[in-house]
C-alpha cells in the first residue's frame, strides 16, 4: 500500500477530493441531477469520515494550533450541506473553495510536523468499517 500513515491518508484523500469536486463542478451544468448526487457523495465523505478521521485520531497531536482547522469542519458541514440542498451554483463554488483551501491550509501548516503512528492501525480499522470507502477512494485496505 502506497500510503504509511495518517497524514499520508489524509494527503490522499484531500487529492480524492479535489478530483471529485472537479469532476461534479464539470457535470453541474450538463447533468445538474448527476452533479448534485456526486457533491452530495464527496460531502458525506468529507464531513462523515475525513473530517471526523481528523479531529478524532490527528488534530490532537496539534493542540491548539488545529482548533481554527476543527471549528472549519462545523462550518464545512453546514455550508456544503445548505449549498447543495438548495442546488445554488454560486454557492456550491463557494463551498467548494472553502473545502480546498482549508485542506490546503492544513497540508501546509499541519501536515509539516509529526503526527503519532499509533492511531494508525485504529484509523484502518475504521476505513475497514466505513461504507464505501473504496468506491470513493478506489483504494482497498486489505483485512
Amino acid at each position: 500500500m502506497f500510503v504509511h500513515n495518517a497524514l499520508d491518508l489524509l494527503r490522499f484523500e484531500h487529492a480524492v477530493i479535489r478530483l471529485r469536486f472537479s469532476i461534479a463542478m464539470e457535470i453541474l451544468d450538463r447533468d445538474p441531477e448527476l452533479g448534485l448526487s456526486l457533491l452530495r457523495e464527496t460531502h458525506n465523505f468529507v464531513v462523515k469520515w475525513h473530517a471526523m478521521i481528523e479531529d478524532k485520531y490527528v488534530f490532537p497531536a496539534f493542540g491548539d494550533k488545529a482548533k481554527p482547522f476543527s471549528n472549519d469542519h462545523l462550518l464545512i458541514d453546514k455550508y456544503g450541506t445548505n449549498s447543495i440542498s438548495q442546488g445554488r451554483k454560486d454557492w456550491i463554488q463557494r463551498y467548494v473553495k472553502i473545502v480546498l483551501d482549508h485542506n490546503l491550509n492544513e497540508e501546509r501548516e499541519l501536515f509539516i510536523m509529526p503526527v503519532d503512528q499509533g492511531s494508525w492501525n485504529k484509523i484502518l480499522e475504521e476505513i475497514r468499517r466505513y461504507p464505501d470507502y473504496t468506491k470513493i477512494t478506489g483504494m482497498r485496505v486489505e483485512p
